[in-house]
């Protein structure tokens, strides 16, 4: 549905994964503060309607679909929301897990629900976004990945290694759109954003205990740590870019994190 019936049919509409809380919510309400119509996509309905309905009282347009990324009828669903209310130009891909626990109570399901999540709900949405971002010419997508795929930590094997998978894929897909650009002209980009600590609720999927535990105290460690508004400030700056800048990579930690 398109919450404010409004016609966007001129506008760049942004898809937002993981919308219901955290740095996904953040990023509809600064996206939309600009202008930018918003498709919300989550699992929880009761939040994405609450952030729709807050959205278009301050005069902004957003739409909600609910689904799980790593289904990818779900992702279509949310595209063809997108679709009726105009161009999909933008995506933001940011729905994640962090199940992460020592490798002796590691039940193989939560290795494949972190790589089904973080990775392949994220290669499920930018695969069901191109179509229509080539056929216009012009796209951003942006990934939200995390400074563990840069660097390892204890306990996150299988989390750092689709983080690293998500930085590789989002580089080469760049240079793909790169040549298709040079040959045919447009403006189609790509970019990830690596944050270091942000306070969200991701840390909750941590379904260890001793290890939610352990990571809630180190986050609460650093001094001043980032919020979701500070990483929805990074992704509108990246979108709201001229369109021949192409910002391929930023890592933003807090000036006290260490690691």
């Amino acid at each position: 549905m398109n919450a404010s019936g409004t016609n966007t049919s001129q506008s760049h509409i942004a898809l937002i994964t993981g919308a219901s809380s955290g740095i996904g919510q953040a990023t509809a309400r600064r996206l939309s503060r600009s202008g930018t119509p918003v498709v919300l996509m989550g699992r929880r309905q009761e939040r994405l309607d609450s952030l729709a309905r807050e959205i278009t009282s301050m005069g902004g347009q957003a739409s909600v679909s609910v689904g799980d990324v790593t289904r990818v009828d779900d992702v279509a669903a949310a595209v063809d929301v997108a679709g009726r209310m105009g161009h999909l130009g933008i995506l933001v891909a940011n729905a994640g897990i962090i199940p992460i626990e020592p490798l002796e109570d590691t039940e193989l399901e939560r290795w494949h629900r972190t790589i089904d999540t973080n990775l392949c709900g994220l290669v499920n949405c930018v695969h069901t976004v191109l179509p229509a971002m080539l056929q216009e010419k012009r796209g951003d997508i942006v990934l939200i990945s995390s400074v563990a795929g840069r660097q390892t930590f204890p306990e996150a094997s299988v989390y750092c290694a689709t983080k690293a998978a998500v930085n590789h894929f989002a580089d080469c897909l760049r240079v793909d759109l790169a040549k298709r650009c040079a040959k045919q002209g447009g403006h189609l980009r790509v970019s990830t954003v690596q944050p270091g600590i942000v306070q969200t609720e991701l840390l909750d999927s941590i379904e260890h205990e001793p290890t939610r535990e352990a990571a809630k105290a180190f986050t609460e460690s650093v001094e001043e740590p980032l919020l979701p508004e500070d990483i929805a400030e990074t992704v509108a700056w990246i979108i709201e870019s001229p369109p021949h800048v192409s910002i391929n990579d930023v890592v933003i930690r807090p000036t006290a994190m260490t690691r």
